[in-house]
């Protein structure tokens, strides 16, 4: 019985045609990647902690390596268009008790063959604080690093569908 239920499996996964993001990254991206990530002068800070976040990912989430411009294969500049706090929950004295930290990425994308994209993503986190307080420089950074990770997954998405087009294209 179980060697029915794992051929099964094995059976569906093949058959549906599931790939991994990761594998369909190969055929995106080459191994050196440069990320440029424009500050935003009105919130300089934060830009900071996206661009933290958006390198981190590009490492452990495609498995690329960080490059300078100039030995780079491809590169992914990114755009921080929005960023916004959005109360959601307030307590019976009228204080915001939870957020929603709404981020908005525009990405531009250069690859080593000349060709170029540009992509809107967004991601979203919702956190809670303590009643009558602000919202903590940890909180702040943890509600960005989410909302980060989830507008690059919906970039991986996005790139990875089109990445598979563009090898069945051939």
């Amino acid at each position: 019985m179980k060697k029915v239920f794992i051929s099964f499996i094995v059976l569906f996964f093949s058959a549906c045609g599931y790939v991994p993001t990761s594998k369909i990254a190969d055929n995106i991206f080459d191994e050196k990647v440069y990320v440029n990530v424009e500050l935003n002068l009105q919130d300089p800070r934060n830009s900071i902690f996206v661009a933290d976040t958006l390198k981190e990912i590009i490492i452990s989430k495609l498995g690329r390596k960080l490059a300078l411009k100039h030995e780079a294969d491809d590169t992914i500049n990114v755009r921080m268009s929005s960023l916004d706090f959005i109360p959601l929950v307030y307590d019976k004295n009228g204080y915001v008790v939870s957020y929603k930290a709404k981020l908005n990425l525009e990405f531009y994308v250069v690859f080593k063959d000349g060709s170029s994209e540009r992509f809107n993503t967004s991601g979203s986190y919702n956190f809670d604080i303590s009643p009558n307080s602000i919202i903590s420089d940890s909180a702040r950074y943890d509600a960005i690093r989410a909302a980060s990770n989830e507008a690059f997954d919906e970039f991986i998405s996005v790139i990875a569908i089109k990445g598979h087009k563009r090898v069945t294209q051939y």
